[in-house]
């Protein structure tokens, strides 16, 4: 089960980080939208809540590989999303970045998304492999 929360994880990284790359303003609008509307912010955070904490329950693993990355980018989505709910406003500093630079920003998290999931994937496959030979 862990393995394949690990592929599903890499491969939802590298979709959205491509999405960041190539549609980071249709992204800076979402951003602005969420942190001017609190409704809509703690709608997004219940939908990405669960995932978090699927990954914290199911791949709560503190091993000194590669896999310890999915569990902390696990632990981050669900501290993320629990401060959304809790302190609506936390973020409100994003509001204050110029639209330039919230696009940059996306886009170079898009590029650090995307290889990170190529990294994980590749990783989580030839651990796949190996398993069966």
């Amino acid at each position: 089960m862990s393995l394949v929360i690990e592929q599903v994880f890499a491969t939802f990284l590298i979709i959205t980080g491509l999405s960041y790359l190539f549609q980071s303003a249709v992204w800076r609008d979402l951003i602005q939208e969420l942190l001017s509307n609190k409704s809509w912010l703690m709608m997004w955070s219940l939908l990405f809540l669960p995932w978090g904490l699927i990954v914290v329950f199911i791949h709560n693993i503190w091993v000194a590989n590669w896999t310890v990355v999915i569990t902390v980018l696990g632990w981050l989505i669900t501290v993320k999303c629990v401060l959304y709910l809790l302190f609506p406003d936390w973020a409100n500093f994003v509001k204050h970045w110029s639209d330039d630079f919230l696009q940059r920003y996306i886009k170079i998290a898009g590029a650090l998304d995307a290889l990170l999931g190529v990294i994980l994937l590749f990783l989580s496959f030839g651990v796949a492999t190996s398993r069966f030979l």
